[in-house]
């Protein structure tokens, strides 16, 4: 079969794909957005946005909250969440700002849907086989061969991508190597049964933690190992949890496992033109888990470093490479320390020790959540996504670039 040229192949159709090809298409390039899957996907994840990522998707996309609620995108919003421990001891909390909480289904497919209104092909089905980097190609199972000046891997915790990158000694190992474990399930809401605000649960696992969201039809209750030996325990854990929720018969629910890159960000995330984002660069909260804001950020970073490097394609990692160690990096290197502080303690400690901290600096706890301080010692951010000062700062008139 031919081959089909571009500027940019872009594997992957989720939050960090679909940034880099919304913004790469709205400057005129000629972008191909691959993924193995039909859209709209089933997408295990609680949906949770924060407040810079609402502030992130109205900068880059023009979108606000309303939009999502007025295309049937966003399911719940909510200024409370608890903080609780397996002995139904509780913290509520109330936020200065919403968090809002999606569909995964539909939040990917609208944006996707942004992206291919922009200017990107996107090509469903297309399950890739292998990345030849020296010719910056990329061949699927079906035969067909795609080549592009530039190659953006956001295909997931999975990679394919990266895999090829690794295999090639192209780049390191990450600092941090593993992945989380993870189980998640809906199950059907009864009112006043459930919480209608996010909770997360202490005590059901060592290095881990239990969640409990809000869903359409529904509440997601999951829990995540972050060490491989807590990970041995993970499904007892759960059992544990959902029996908390008088849900003893887990036989009967669609429980489904997951892995999640806590912590195993890759220093340099790519080589030459071939760059990674997401999942696929490791970019999630090593401490809270939040991956959607980091998917968002170094796809938006991955589209800035191919514009600047459009004239000298082999330097688009290095590019890429300055700007999470400016922007991301820090915060999950900062992120991870905090982790090892809390989850080195005995099980039954995490609770009383972070509901102490949410009591002496409630609004410091809350601002780091949502972005408005960082981890690095709890820094107010002295300039936002969207703010024009940042976009100057980093170089950029389109404050679509942040």
């Amino acid at each position: 079969m031919g081959k089909a040229t571009y500027d940019a192949l872009i594997v992957g159709a989720g939050p960090a794909g679909s940034t880099a090809a919304f913004l790469l298409a709205s400057c005129r390039l000629k972008v191909a957005l691959l993924d193995r899957r039909d859209f709209p996907r089933p997408k295990l994840c609680g949906g949770l946005l924060t407040w810079k990522t609402i502030r992130l998707l109205e900068t880059v996309f023009q979108i606000t909250p309303r939009t999502l609620a007025e295309n049937d995108v966003l399911r719940h919003a909510t200024r409370e969440y608890a903080v609780c421990d397996r002995c139904r001891r509780e913290v509520l909390r109330t936020l200065d700002h919403p968090f809002h909480l999606v569909d995964r289904e539909a939040y990917d497919h609208f944006l996707l849907q942004r992206a291919i209104s922009a200017g990107a092909d996107f090509h469903s089905g297309k399950a890739v086989a292998s990345v030849d980097l020296a010719r910056c190609e990329v061949a699927t199972r079906n035969g067909e061969k795609w080549t592009g000046r530039f190659i953006i891997g956001a295909d997931g915790v999975h990679s394919r991508v990266r895999r090829t990158l690794l295999h090639a000694r192209k780049i390191a190992e990450p600092r941090h190597p593993g992945l989380a474990a993870a189980l998640e399930c809906v199950v059907p809401r009864q009112p006043g049964a459930l919480p209608d605000h996010p909770s997360i649960y202490y005590g059901y696992i060592p290095w881990g933690y239990a969640w409990s969201f809000p869903a359409r039809g529904g509440q997601i209750l999951g829990i995540v190992a972050l060490k491989a030996k807590a990970g041995r325990r993970i499904r007892a854990g759960f059992r544990n949890f959902l029996a908390y929720h008088d849900l003893a018969d887990t036989n009967a629910l669609p429980i489904r496992a997951h892995a999640i890159p806590y912590g195993n960000y890759l220093d340099t995330p790519g080589n030459a033109n071939v760059l990674l984002a997401g999942d696929a660069a490791g970019v999630a909260d090593p401490f809270l888990g939040e991956g959607i804001y980091y998917a968002h950020r170094s796809g938006q970073l991955a589209a800035q470093a191919v514009i600047e490097s459009r004239s000298k394609p082999e330097s688009a990692a290095g590019l890429y490479r300055d700007g999470l160690r400016r922007v991301i990096h820090p915060e999950l290197r900062y992120a991870h320390a905090g982790r090892q502080i809390i989850f080195a303690l005995p099980t039954s400690l995490y609770y009383p020790v972070l509901t102490v901290l949410l009591r002496l600096m409630p609004k410091v706890c809350e601002e780091t959540i949502q972005g408005q301080r960082t981890f690095r010692w709890f820094r107010r951010v002295k300039t936002l996504p969207g703010d024009p000062a940042h976009s100057s700062a980093m170089g950029f008139s389109n404050q679509r670039f942040l």
